[in-house]
């Protein structure tokens, strides 16, 4: 049911003084308690009933205590929406105390709670009250007790009652509601907001971006409130850093904010459509992984949907983005450092003409100018070799291989080595700035450019350098790849004294990212194990 019929509905039952049991059943988070508070405060002059409690069933054990919070939360219908009162609840409770006739209340009656029990049942009278939470009810308060109470106040009390809930998320007890309902519910209503009335409803203030944001949640068909919330609550943090940055680069992390927000927060709503977080959030291609039980007939669907929304892979700007929404906190300083980074290829792109009208040619027709294409790329390219950095020059070897140029490719790549030669740092694939390379001719020969100019490390200073960190290159992974098991195990049996557990984890940590490697170093702790209980014993913090 759209938004504007629920809201018709809801007015139509609070301008009725008849007594009425509506119920508004919808999933989790989306935005029944946030729209039911909106409207009932928009009509709240007109309401044919003038008293007005709210009353949610989690964390109340009884029907006594439910009774007591709605006598204890009822107010004017003219002041819904307005802050809370507590003095008015404490003034309540003690006019009720002030006015009884009974001496020692707490031995006679039992105490202030059955005392405000007794008057709830006799004042309780023409009141809209509303229960949220009911699926989240007591274990102590079943479902057949608390539709008796809904009944009581409806046939007994004149009241006007709202059930809140999420009919398809309560236990076994929850049959029994299913089995009252036809009997003492008057009306339901199914809140099934569109993802963008739930965006709309949520977000009334204009903020920066909200234009672009709701476009990007409404692709995605995102309709949960809490997510939605969470959504613009990580945007707003991610885009303090860098307000002074191209609006470009803005627009990266809020696009893939939103995909990674959707990933890890809605995945367990719809597995089969979104995409588990970790295949979102990881560089390079998404591929099957039969490890992770990422079959290629499960990933069909979620490559399909990631392609749709236009997200084609995480880079590392993506990926400090999706460890902020994971961890709960952004790395700044990182964060910064690509930013900044994709800044100057920016500015390298809006100071080169010709690198300019290459993009544009390529993108503004659909003729059949491979060659003009091809001759526009390579000017542009030649213009921006010496402030590019790798990754961004990487966009062009890609298209003059899209045109089957790949002689000039490769020509091209030549080119930015040699007028880079004084900065070998550009040819480090493994450096945080060189994200997005994907040409992997042009990657092997950065590699080749930068052993040129720094020796490939060994074993071991690899092993020092890494000794209790959590980081790693993958040139550094690559050359412990090369090791067969035989010299895997005499490396270990080698090391002795107190950095012997920290050389071995350095390589386990090493060894993670090569399935291979990883299998190799399994197989030689065992065999390490195999030689006493005593290695086996020695061995087991490295199993853990």
């Amino acid at each position: 049911m759209s938004i504007d019929l629920v809201k018709l509905q809801i007015q139509k039952f609070l301008l009725s003084e008849t007594p009425e049991v509506l119920a508004i059943k919808g999933g989790w988070g989306v935005g029944k308690t946030h729209s039911w508070e909106k409207y009932i405060e928009e009509y709240r002059d007109d309401c044919a009933l003038k008293t007005y409690s709210y009353v949610s069933l989690f964390g109340l054990n009884s029907i006594s205590e439910i009774k007591q919070v709605a006598f204890l939360n009822t107010i004017d219908t003219r002041k819904i929406g307005d802050s809370p009162n507590l003095k008015g609840y404490s003034r309540k409770i003690a006019d009720l105390v002030k006015d009884t006739k009974i001496p020692y209340v707490s031995r006679y009656v039992g105490g202030i709670g059955n005392l405000i029990d007794s008057v709830a049942q006799l004042s309780m009278s023409n009141t809209i009250i509303c229960f949220d939470d009911i699926e989240r009810h007591s274990q102590k308060v079943t479902i057949k007790d608390f539709m008796g109470l809904v009944s009581f106040f409806k046939e007994q009390k004149n009241c006007k009652v709202i059930l809140l809930l999420n009919e398809e998320a309560g236990d076994e007890s929850f049959d029994d509601y299913r089995k009252y309902k036809e009997k003492i519910v008057d009306r339901q209503l199914d809140f099934k907001p569109t993802p963008s009335e739930s965006f709309d409803i949520i977000f009334n203030d204009d903020f920066d971006y909200k234009g672009y944001i709701r476009d990007c949640c409404i692709g995605l068909n995102i309709s949960n409130k809490r997510v939605l919330r969470k959504i613009v609550e990580h945007i707003s943090e991610f885009l303090k850093p860098i307000e002074d940055l191209d609006e470009s680069i803005k627009m990266q992390i809020i696009h893939s904010a939103i995909v990674l927000c959707w990933s890890y927060y809605c995945h367990g709503a719809d597995q089969v459509n979104i995409p588990e977080f970790s295949f979102v959030n990881q560089g390079g291609s998404r591929k099957a992984n039969d490890d992770l039980g990422w079959t290629d007939d499960k990933i069909k669907p979620w490559n399909a949907k990631l392609e749709q929304y236009g997200y084609a892979r995480s880079d590392d700007l993506d990926l400090v983005v999706g460890s902020a929404i994971e961890q709960g906190y952004i790395d700044v300083d990182l964060m910064l450092q690509l930013c900044r980074q994709k800044q100057k290829e920016v500015d390298v792109a809006n100071a080169s003409v010709k690198w300019n009208d290459a993009w544009n040619l390529y993108h503004g027709s659909f003729d059949s100018n491979e060659g003009d294409i091809a001759k526009a790329f390579e000017e542009g390219m030649r213009d921006v070799a010496q402030y590019s950095s790798a990754s961004q020059y990487s966009q062009g070897v890609k298209i003059l291989r899209k045109v089957d140029r790949n002689d000039l490719a490769d020509q091209l790549i030549e080119f930015f080595i040699e007028v880079r030669q004084e900065e070998p740092e550009v040819f480090n694939v493994d450096n945080v700035f060189s994200f997005g390379i994907e040409d992997e001719a042009f990657e092997v020969r950065l590699k080749e450019a930068y052993l040129a100019h720094k020796p490939e490390p060994t074993v071991m200073e690899i092993l020092k350098l890494r000794l209790g960190a959590n980081s790693y290159n993958t040139s550094e992974v690559e050359i412990l790849a090369r090791l067969e098991e035989d010299q895997i195990f005499d490396l270990f049996m080698s090391f002795k004294g107190e950095e012997l557990t920290g050389y071995i984890r350095a390589f386990m940590l090493l060894a993670g990212s090569n399935k291979d490697l990883s299998q190799r170093t399994g197989r030689v702790l065992e065999r390490i194990a195999e030689i006493s209980p005593l290695n086996r014993s020695r061995l087991a913090k490295f199993r853990r």
